[in-house]
């Protein structure tokens, strides 16, 4: 077993939050013998959630896509339903918050990479990134060999030690080090993350390498047809997953091959290479207005009322596109009908009950266009900054079978764990790790935009225990997602959904929230958590 100082530093940490779930099963063991709250947990109604799954994932809301009637639907569902439950808005429009998503691409006839005086038009061999920044932009460099462009000190990993790579263009693998923890491997394979690193490292640009040529043609058909940002109410614009990191002056895909005679790719250092390389890229804008839908319960307590934990769910999908079998509507009865209705359901139960501190229940937007509802949400956030102590995010638990087990994506980060350890205690279910760590899903949520701004967060995922040794979950979970994941075929049939797992599903977050709510403690980041030391101190 890997063992060095910061896994001492670990160790130290998972003692200090093992204390704190021993103290807090006794607490909260006596908490959840309140007759409001028991009373609340018997409400969950399958055949309520049911309902809304089949709403929102209907055929006329044609796949919920952001500037979209559908969408607009699904948009005055969510305030129908928030109205029903009593439940006060907390926009800036009533329980409208407004966001500006910008769709950006690149203007593929003057969009260029120049590599030793080679010219490479965007197509087959390179693509460059759309900028929500600068509609026109160029810069040029020495290339400089960066491995995975990860700077990771306390996983032993820096591929910028040593190495000047200021004013130059870093080359760069995709990925990341498969040995890393499953939430950093997640966390240092978003590439807007790579971005950051060489940006703050001075570097003038990236050229990010893909082996996989399908890969490379479909990021290059998606910046050919628009990647989006979002605008801040001061006008300033947040890039998105897929754009240029501010600082830099253009980012790049390349078929892999075309630098195989420069790069060793097992290298595991950095050098300088013999390439001069330029690139001019224009990008094309396109504002579409878009909602969050946002409302509040108020807290009890005169002083923690001040604070709030927020649930999250994303409303939006993919619309309509590419017909498979003679189908075009992407209906997202799983993604992300399910979290929704879910998230609608858990704030009902908070006004049945009493909690020390206030809830937010955010239904967002775009986060299928890179999270960009939520990382508006969290840069234009309804209450001050600073006030929002934790996230609890709802997205596609992929209610498929019974739940017995679940995976709770980045709460052993913080004592959020304790919450959950608690929960899942008195819901008879297990806690697993993450089964899947190579799907970086821990990065693929709204989760995620809360984490980069500082504030503990998770998103539960279903696990693989199951009754029936002879049943294997995980194939099953397998051959869903490779069917019908982003596909028209998730639409709504009975047989496809669980909803006593829904059931379970929805008391597990309302519980996580609710002992988070009425804490005397704030989460706080497990000490040396590498996003806590990162993000933490925002």
């Amino acid at each position: 077993m890997f063992f060095n100082s910061n896994s001492k530093m670990m160790l130290r940490g998972a003692c200090f939050v093992s204390l704190m779930i021993l103290q807090s099963l006794w607490i909260h063991a006596q908490n959840f013998k309140n007759k409001d709250l028991q009373s609340a947990l018997k409400s969950v109604d399958t055949m309520r959630i049911r309902e809304r799954v089949i709403f929102l994932s209907h055929d006329s809301l044609r796949g919920r896509k952001p500037g979209s009637p559908g969408f607009q639907m699904a948009v005055d569902f969510a305030i129908a339903q928030f109205k029903s439950m009593g439940i006060e808005p907390k926009g800036d429009d009533g329980y409208l918050q407004h966001v500006i998503i910008r769709s950006a691409r690149v203007d593929t006839a003057i969009s260029k990479v120049v590599i030793n005086g080679k010219t490479f038009h965007y197509g087959k061999q390179v693509a460059l990134y759309p900028d929500m920044n600068h509609d026109q932009n160029s810069g040029n460099g020495k290339a400089v060999w960066v491995g995975y462009g990860i700077s990771a000190p306390h996983l032993g990993h820096d591929d910028y030690a040593s190495v000047d790579v200021k004013g130059k263009i870093v080359i760069i693998r995709s990925g990341a080090p498969l040995t890393f923890p499953a939430s950093e491997l997640a966390h240092f394979t978003n590439f807007s993350i790579k971005g950051d690193i060489a940006a703050a490292h001075g570097a003038a640009g990236i050229i990010l390498l893909e082996e996989n040529p399908a890969e490379f043609l479909y990021t290059a058909d998606v910046n050919r047809k628009g990647v989006y940002g979002f605008v801040n109410k001061d006008g300033s614009v947040g890039s998105g997953r897929l754009s240029v990191a501010p600082g830099l002056k253009f980012i790049a895909v390349a078929n892999a091959a075309l630098f195989d005679e420069y790069i060793d790719h097992e290298r595991a250092g950095s050098r300088e290479l013999n390439l001069e390389i330029s690139a001019a890229s224009k990008t094309l804008y396109r504002d579409i207005k878009s909602f969050n839908v946002v409302g509040w319960i108020q807290g009890t307590d005169p002083v923690l009322k001040n604070e709030y934990v927020i649930h999250t769910a994303h409303l939006d999908h993919l619309g309509v596109g590419k017909p498979i079998r003679n189908d075009s509507i992407y209906n997202g009865a799983h993604d992300n009908a399910s979290g929704t209705a879910c998230a609608l359901e858990i704030a009902g139960l908070y006004k049945q009950v009493k909690t020390k501190r206030s809830i937010l229940i955010a239904i967002v937007t775009g986060e299928e266009m890179g999270l960009v509802g939520s990382r508006f949400l969290v840069a234009n956030p309804p209450v001050p900054k600073g006030s929002i102590v934790a996230d609890i995010n709802t997205d596609m638990p992929t209610l498929i079978a019974p739940m017995l087990s679940i995976e709770p994506l980045g709460a052993k980060h913080s004592t959020l764990i304790n919450q959950v350890n608690v929960a899942a205690k008195y819901l008879n279910l297990e806690v697993q790790e993450d089964h899947m760590p190579d799907q970086v899903r821990f990065v693929r949520s709204d989760q995620y935009s809360f984490i980069r701004m500082g504030i503990p967060a998770l998103h539960v995922k279903f696990g693989l225990k199951t009754s029936n040794p002879a049943f294997n979950l995980r194939k099953h979970i397998d051959v869903w997602t490779e069917t019908h994941y982003h596909k028209p075929s998730d639409e709504f049939r009975d047989a496809s959904f669980n909803f006593a797992s829904a059931a379970t599903y929805v008391k597990l977050n309302f519980l996580i929230g609710y002992q988070v709510a009425n804490s005397s403690q704030r989460p706080a980041w497990v000490k040396g958590d590498f996003f806590g030391e990162t993000f933490g101190k925002k």
